[in-house]
């Protein structure tokens, strides 16, 4: 698979719609989140809308405060075809 800006950004918007999934799946109000994790509220809201990369060390605080594991917030539903 070759890099592409196509490529960066589905990742960003897969990670962040698992990120805002499990998130309200768990009943967690973004306010909350950003208590648990530390990060900014509108970090928060622009790693969900896919708007910003997400470094290591904040995907492992989310998954944490989640209580899931990493993988859970990367994996993807549907495989990436990129051109």
């Amino acid at each position: 698979m070759q890099y592409s800006t196509h490529l960066l950004r589905h990742w960003r918007f897969t990670i962040g719609q698992n990120i805002h999934r499990r998130r309200v799946a768990r009943k967690l109000p973004l306010r909350k989140l950003t208590r648990l994790t530390g990060i900014s509220e509108l970090l928060l809201d622009h790693y969900e809308m896919g708007k910003n990369e997400i470094g290591l060390d904040d995907l492992l605080k989310i998954a944490c405060a989640l209580e899931v594991e990493v993988r859970e917030l990367i994996g993807q539903t549907k495989p990436v075809h990129s051109s």
